[in-house]
This record gives structure tokens, C-alpha cells and sequence, in this order.
């Protein structure tokens, strides 16, 4: 049986993400990680977000200085496929 998402989900504009590691520090259920960013020095790693594991508490978008991280209904995230297979919906 699907776990039941919460009332919003965190959603993350990942080109404005500059992978500075904010919300990774504040995410009490560790739903956000990291993801390597090219082989060179002058480009940043990315965040990403596992939206099965959010539990919607908005503490990622409180804290992140480039406002990347928005929440969302999860009621109108779901309604798109890429994330309701996240979902198996």
C-alpha cells in the first residue's frame, strides 16, 4: 500500500539550486541529498529531494537562501505523472 503524502510537498527549482546544503542541514527526516555536479571546480552540486520521504513540515524552503524550494499541494504536485510515479500512484 502507497504511503499517504502529506498535505504539501518540497518542491525544488533545481537550476536555481546552488547545492549550498541548507536544507540538508534542517531535514529532519534526511529526504534531501545531495547530487555530484560536473568535473569541474567552479561548477556546484545540486540538491535533490526524495518526495516519498517529505513529510511536508516546510523547514528545507524556510532556510534556503536562494528560494529554490517551494511548497506545493501535494493534491496538485500528484496530478503530474513524473511525481505520482514517485508515488506509485
Amino acid at each position: 500500500m502507497p504511503k499517504k503524502p502529506p498535505k504539501s510537498l518540497a518542491l525544488l527549482d533545481e537550476d536555481m539550486c546552488t547545492g549550498c546544503e541548507a536544507c540538508v542541514a534542517v531535514c529532519p527526516v534526511d529526504c534531501i541529498d545531495t547530487l555530484p555536479g560536473p568535473e569541474h571546480n567552479y561548477v556546484m552540486q545540486n540538491c535533490t529531494i526524495d518526495l516519498p520521504r517529505c513529510i511536508g513540515c516546510t523547514l528545507c524552503a524556510q532556510v534556503c537562501p536562494w528560494d529554490c524550494i517551494t511548497m506545493v499541494p501535494s493534491d496538485q504536485m500528484l496530478r503530474e505523472q513524473k511525481y505520482a510515479q514517485e508515488f506509485g500512484l
